[in-house]
């Protein structure tokens, strides 16, 4: 029975994943301009594992041993994390901006988010999501002992309004 409910979880976290899509989309904050080489599929190809891709989406599983910095990288899609396991303790360092929009090289002693950790652990856990517009290049420190996991959902193609006039959509025959 718990099996099932945690079966039934991920399954409602993905619908939400693919709802809360277009939220995503609309909360871009970052105007990706970075070279290809600096995408996490790219750029950290052993913590950003590709479990299916098409032209809308790309779902990647993402693993972060503990106590290790993954490479720097960034995401250019708006996409959907969903949690199954509670997330260790990290530090998140930012590539910060210039002012020509290029970026400086990360230092992990400047302006890098504090320690936290998203979920607290407790005897049962229930998968969570959240939503993500683009991310700038970034890397992040594992300070827990045990390893960072989540699924993520990047969304790289939205139809948006457009689907209003759609009468069958494109895929689908």
């Amino acid at each position: 029975m718990h099996r099932v409910s945690l079966i039934l979880g991920f399954v409602f976290a993905l619908v939400v994943a693919f709802v809360t899509g277009a939220w995503a989309q609309q909360t871009n904050k970052v105007n990706w301009h970075w070279p290809d080489s600096m995408d996490a599929v790219n750029s950290a190809p052993k913590i950003h594992k590709v479990l299916f891709e098409n032209d809308h989406i790309r779902l990647l599983e993402v693993t972060v041993p503990a106590g290790t910095t993954e490479p720097i990288h960034g995401h250019k899609y708006p996409s959907v994390f969903a949690f199954d396991a509670v997330q260790p303790k990290l530090k998140d360092h930012q590539l910060e901006a210039s002012s020509d929009g290029s970026g400086n090289p990360l230092d992990p002693n400047s302006k890098a988010q504090a320690p936290h950790r998203l979920f607290e652990k407790s005897d049962w856990y229930a998968p969570q999501c959240i939503t993500m517009g683009p991310q700038a290049p970034h890397q992040v420190t594992i300070l827990d002992t045990f390893p960072q996991h989540f699924y993520r959902l990047e969304f790289k193609k939205m139809d948006g309004k457009s689907v209003e006039k759609m009468t069958h959509y494109p895929n689908q025959d």
